[in-house]
């Protein structure tokens, strides 16, 4: 390891270093997509019962959905680089859009008198599709940007102070 030019211990720089390998290397893509699966097939059901319960779409879900998702891939891919975002932006947009088309195929059944995966069997994927781009407004689209961009940002791994404190990148605490 590199030292200061006193040679007291190694520079800050070469514990950053160790510190994004070590990181690197706990980092897991297949069980942060995994996770983010997971998440985002909870977050569609979620979105369909309390939109179907309160005949309301409610912006906040899509949020609430990028976040559970995005803490879902964190958790178990303890990702750092940035396709741990992306895995966390692309399951939060498709659980938000399978939470609108669950929606859609439930009211259909609903008014129809059938169960969602009888109405699921009747449904022509076509007017499905249509029926989800319909659905939407400007509104909608912004707050599915922003439930997007929670789903990367809380995608990514936080430092503990352990961490920082174990790398030596943070002096150590002072008793009072």
């Amino acid at each position: 390891m590199e030292t200061t030019e006193s040679g007291a211990g190694p520079t800050r720089e070469t514990l950053m270093m160790a510190l994004n390998v070590k990181l690197l290397r706990e980092q897991n893509l297949a069980l942060g997509i995994l996770a983010g699966a997971g998440a985002a097939l909870v977050g569609a059901l979620l979105w369909m019962g309390i939109t179907v319960a309160t005949q309301m779409q409610f912006g906040l879900v899509a949020i609430a959905v990028g976040a559970g998702v995005g803490y879902a891939v964190r958790w178990a891919g303890k990702g750092v680089t940035k396709i741990f975002g992306v895995v966390g932006a692309v399951f939060t947009l498709l659980s938000c859009v399978a939470g609108e088309a669950c929606t859609i195929i439930q009211m259909s059944a609903n008014a129809d008198g059938m169960g969602f995966f009888e109405a699921l069997s009747h449904i022509d994927l076509g007017v499905l599709v249509q029926s989800v781009a319909e659905s939407g407004s400007v509104i909608t689209y912004i707050i599915y940007a922003i439930g997007i961009y929670e789903g990367y940002k809380f995608s990514f791994r936080k430092l503990t102070p352990q961490e920082i404190q174990e790398a030596g990148l943070a002096s150590a605490p002072t008793a009072s």
